[in-house]
């Protein structure tokens, strides 16, 4: 696991880590990292002005290489960047959060966490765009007692794609997270 970085440097990391796949100088990369303080990331595309005002006041905010909606991260969170080739990724993009997600839910079912029949699996979404991720389960995110508690995105470029997922209020201990993490991804991304 990667030391807790600032929210700049935190994508950064991100970044230059794709950028190594996109060169050919690495191969599939896992990064798994948590936030020395509290932040808002804002998807790549998306408005300031659209986010809910104790979004845009109070917290350092940086945009995400990545999609989707606003995440308020705190340092008790677990962070993930997955970078991949785009030849490597078998799997439909647009499936592989939800593969993810999948595996994660199958796995922490099947072991010994604590209150699992609490986890579920969202099978809709919601009307119009979301602006907050955690504010708005989609199709494939992984609930705890009712609340959102896996979010991803990804962006893809013709040589990769980067997939930035958050976990958040899940009572496991971060060693315990990241061994879930890796063995949930490495399903996944069986086809």
């Amino acid at each position: 696991m990667d030391p807790a970085g600032l929210p700049q440097e935190n994508m950064d990391r991100d970044l230059q880590l794709a950028g190594e796949v996109r060169a050919g100088t690495a191969s599939a990369l896992l990064r798994i990292y948590g936030w020395k303080q509290p932040a808002v990331s804002i998807g790549r595309a998306q408005r300031v002005e659209d986010l809910p005002a104790d979004f845009r006041n109070g917290y350092p905010m940086v945009r995400r290489p990545t999609g989707g909606g606003a995440v308020l991260h705190d340092p008790s969170e677990t962070t993930y960047a997955l970078v991949l080739p785009r030849a490597a990724c078998r799997v439909p993009l647009h499936d592989l959060p939800v593969r993810i997600h999948q595996k994660l839910f199958e796995h922490l079912r099947l072991s010994s966490f604590p209150d699992s029949d609490q986890l579920s699996l969202v099978c809709g979404n919601p009307p119009g765009p979301v602006s907050v991720c955690f504010a708005s389960p989609v199709c494939g995110d992984l609930l705890y007692r009712g609340r959102k508690t896996a979010g991803s995105a990804v962006r893809a470029w013709k040589e990769a794609l980067l997939l930035q997922g958050s976990l958040q209020g899940l009572p496991l201990s971060s060693e315990r997270l990241r061994t879930v993490l890796e063995q949930a991804i490495g399903k996944a991304l069986v086809a």
